[in-house]
């Protein structure tokens, strides 16, 4: 991906690759993002604890970050992306694990552009199409509504089952 240039309602942004060094600030955009989804479990999802998984997850083969940085080189938002494969999705297609973007840029185009981002890596790619797991609605339908308002399909409710 070349390196993407905006402006949006609070300035100029450029979305990149992440990389190693951005483990502690991407791992700070999560953070606020499951404190924001999680607040009951605000205690698990410090920065000190995602570090780590963040600097695994950013080595792997299958996972790829964007990250959108201001002018000033600030990370401002976020959008982790997996190589995943199904028999329904006819092979391989990618799901958005985590997307985020600081309150203060969101509704200004930036979510919109990380996704432009995601959808370009996805064609150059030959994914046949891309997943995200939205938040519970009625509380988060302004989210389910932004992924809508950019081509997402809503198909359902996503469950897990934790092993730990």
């Amino acid at each position: 991906m070349d390196t993407r240039q905006g402006t949006d309602s609070a300035g100029q942004y450029r979305i990149r690759w992440a990389t190693s060094d951005d483990t502690a600030d991407i791992a700070a955009l999560i953070s606020r993002l499951l404190v924001e989804l999680y607040p009951e479990l605000d205690d698990m999802y410090h920065i000190e604890s995602l570090e780590p998984v963040t600097r695994e997850v950013l080595r792997s083969a299958n996972v790829f970050g964007l990250v959108a940085e201001s002018s000033v080189g600030e990370l401002i938002g976020v959008l982790m992306l997996n190589q995943c494969e199904a028999i329904y999705a006819l092979g391989k297609f990618g799901e958005i694990s985590e997307l985020y973007v600081d309150d203060d840029r969101r509704s200004g185009g930036l979510g919109a552009a990380l996704i432009r981002a995601a959808i370009d890596l996805a064609q150059a790619r030959n994914w046949s199409m891309l997943e995200v797991g939205a938040p519970h609605v009625p509380r988060w339908q302004k989210t389910v509504d932004f992924y809508v308002r950019n081509g997402f399909r809503t198909v359902g409710p996503r469950l897990y089952l934790p092993l730990n």
